[in-house]
């Protein structure tokens, strides 16, 4: 059986409700296959979430489960606040080394023209 097909059985006993939930697999390559199909999957119209106790589809009225859905919520958009930090401070960095590269090559041009 291949990783893909292994990683599918994962998907398709995803239950609802953190009662049921399920464990990652051990497999290392299964489980960045599985990860991958979640990702996909919550980009498209569902609700997977990987907190606690396990893989699961989180119940609504379910207070547990709704807690730890906004528990994952707000992990990752703590995760995306700090990625957009390192993106713009990297660019700005750039842009500096840029600049002072530009300002030192018109420095030399003008040396150079005297």
């Amino acid at each position: 059986m291949t990783t893909r097909e292994q990683a599918l059985e994962y998907f398709n006993r995803i239950p609802d409700g953190h009662r049921n939930a399920i464990q990652r697999p051990w497999n290392k390559l299964v489980d960045r296959s599985l990860r991958k199909m979640i990702e996909r999957a919550n980009n498209n119209g569902d609700c997977i979430i990987n907190v606690g106790e396990g893989i699961y589809r989180p119940v609504p009225g379910d207070s547990v489960d709704e807690a730890e859905l906004n528990h994952y919520l707000n992990r990752e958009l703590h995760r995306a606040r700090a990625i957009q930090l390192k993106r713009l401070t990297m660019k700005k960095t750039f842009e500096g080394w840029r600049d002072s590269a530009v300002y030192a090559d018109y420095k030399r041009k003008i040396r150079q023209s005297e």
